[in-house]
């Protein structure tokens, strides 16, 4: 379920992930942040019931800048914010990255 490649396309500020099905997703930086699935970010999200959290949170110069793959499971991307605890499943991020999302 994991993809056969994941692309740092830096100079658009995003992620290309290509799927075995051939499948293809470009996933911008902020969007990634915004939806990280940890605990802590989560509930800054629940926090915020007015905001739309499906909205990436403009963060100028954000990068991603490490990837480190979670057994088969997932992956977790390091961000230039300091922000490195979310883990995102396969799954997870296949979701995401199927929904319609304002271009980044």
């Amino acid at each position: 379920m994991a993809p056969e490649s994941i692309v740092d396309h830096r100079a658009r500020a995003a992620l290309e992930f290509c799927w075995a099905d051939g499948a293809r997703h470009v996933a911008a930086y902020q969007l990634l942040r915004s939806s990280c699935p940890c605990a802590d970010c989560k509930a800054l999200r629940a926090a915020r019931p007015d905001d739309d959290a499906t909205q990436p949170q403009p963060t100028a110069g954000l990068c991603v800048t490490d990837i480190q793959p979670v057994g088969a499971y997932g992956v977790q991307f390091a961000f230039s914010d300091g922000h490195d605890r979310g883990i995102f499943p396969w799954v997870f991020l296949r979701a995401l990255l199927e929904q319609p999302h304002a271009p980044g």
